[in-house]
């Protein structure tokens, strides 16, 4: 695998096709949100989380402010339960390389990426890397009765099979689900990585 391919797929672990990265892939980021404005079907004017018109600057200070807020507490048990099932889906079906399950998790009609594009990523990813996430601090942090948005801190650790290569990114992301019909599905990603990720070739 050639180091640009490496680099491209280490720029998406933990993000989908936004990264807000404070340590680089600032300039990839602001291409692929120019890229992903032109489809936006929600009115992202609703919701600051996901104003099209968010600097990277600001969306940086969104993701780094959520860690610090408690679970919303005005959460129904039963939506709750089904929120936290669905960002469990989320992350589990990635750790298992279920495309289908992780796919059914995914928004059609997403606010800042493509259907398409996230679909042909994690394809690619399935199809040649080996990746981990795993989860913590993860929280409620905003319901509003179609809306939610969920808070955690991300590891994830992917292997080249074809190479000793291996990467450890890590970061805050919110995640923002919008219920459907057919239940809560993932409509938006804002992921800040750490400083300081570990990359290892031996």
């Amino acid at each position: 695998m050639s180091t640009q391919h490496w680099k491209k797929i280490m720029l998406g672990i933990g993000m989908s096709t936004v990264l807000l990265a404070a340590c680089g892939g600032e300039d990839e980021a602001k291409e692929e949100k120019k890229d992903t404005e032109e489809v936006q079907k929600e009115d992202p004017k609703k919701d600051p989380a996901t104003d099209e018109a968010a600097s990277l600057q600001q969306m940086t200070q969104v993701v780094e402010d959520a860690g610090a807020l408690k679970e919303a507490e005005n959460i129904p048990a039963e939506e709750k339960t089904a929120i936290t099932d669905a960002f469990n889906q989320y992350i589990d079906a990635f750790n298992e390389e279920d495309f289908d399950s992780y796919m059914s998790v995914i928004s059609k009609t997403p606010v800042n990426f493509k259907y398409e594009d996230e679909e042909r990523y994690v394809k690619q990813i399935f199809d040649s890397v080996d990746s981990k996430r795993t989860v913590e601090n993860m929280k409620i942090i905003n319901f509003a009765g179609k809306k939610a948005d969920v808070y955690a801190e991300i590891t994830a650790t992917t292997k080249d099979p074809n190479s000793d290569k291996e990467v450890t990114r890590s970061g805050k992301q919110v995640t923002v689900f919008h219920k459907k019909d057919d239940g809560w599905k993932v409509a938006a990603i804002f992921f800040l990585a750490s400083e300081g990720d570990k990359e290892k070739e031996e």
